[in-house]
């Protein structure tokens, strides 16, 4: 498996990734995952600069709290590269699907690839540089998925901060600008994030930039749009920060959405 790379389709390739999707191998020595280990560091760092260009560790430092329903690890990997620091995401997920139609975030994220190749340089998307099947005694147990970590402030929190600060102005203007950035999403996709909601969204406030993460169920059918997912989400904070201000960001968003000529996906 070491060294598979899916190719887009007719399209071409993607900058900064050599034209495909690279899946890797990482051989452990025990029946767990630890990227504190210097040994496991060494092989992600190698296979890293083997693509991306030489890569040095510095540090792994595993994510507190609230880790993702469907995720068994995630670190911070900080590296540098020409003195300049870097830093990843490594999500350890299942490698075996729950029924047979459904396929595993990983093989979700190779099938992404295959029908949109763009993906892989979209500066908004949190997309995979690399791929990794995780074995441990000649089978496989894991994959990890490795990320360029995101800059700015995760959305959930900025809309807390905005609200303490009573600057709901400001924060109602970005709820618009949001909008119009899920729905160049659509524009250029034609197909749902998924999982469009205040936790999978970044603000970066010194570039006015977004970044939309947790990408892995794109395109698979849900019980509802990703406006939809987004409007549920802002019902569930107005518990929170009350039914008004609830009220007054969904609107925003949707005027964003719709002023940005936002079609829902298939």
């Amino acid at each position: 498996m070491a060294g598979t790379s899916f190719a887009p389709s007719a399209g071409g390739g993607a900058a900064g990734n050599r034209g495909g999707l690279d899946i890797g191998e990482l051989q452990l020595t025990s029946n767990k995952f630890d990227p504190m280990m210097p040994c496991l560091q060494a092989q992600l760092t190698a296979q890293l600069s083997a693509q991306l260009g030489q890569l040095d560790a510095v540090s792994v430092e595993e994510m507190t709290g609230f880790k993702g329903g469907l995720n068994e690890g995630v670190w911070y990997l900080a590296c540098t590269r020409k003195d300049v620091r870097e830093e990843y995401v490594l999500k350890l997920v299942r490698c075996n699907r729950i029924a047979t139609n459904i396929l595993t975030e990983s093989e979700n994220f190779a099938k992404m690839f295959t029908d949109h190749p763009a993906l892989v340089s979209d500066p908004v998307i949190a997309f995979p540089v690399k791929l990794f099947s995780v074995c441990a005694n000649g089978a496989k147990i894991n994959d990890l998925i490795v990320m360029k970590k995101v800059p700015g402030e995760r959305m959930a929190e900025l809309i807390s901060r905005l609200n303490h600060g009573k600057q709901i102005p400001q924060l109602l203007q970005i709820c618009e600008k949001l909008g119009v950035c899920l729905a160049d999403f659509h524009g250029r996709y034609s197909s749902q994030h998924g999982d469009f909601q205040p936790s999978n969204v970044f603000f970066d406030e010194a570039r006015g930039a977004f970044f939309l993460i947790d990408i892995g169920g794109m395109g698979v059918p849900t019980m509802d749009n990703d406006v939809e997912h987004f409007l549920q989400a802002m019902r569930i904070m107005s518990g929170a920060y009350g039914a008004k201000l609830a009220g007054e960001m969904s609107r925003s968003f949707e005027q964003g959405y719709q002023r940005a000529g936002g079609r829902f996906p298939p």
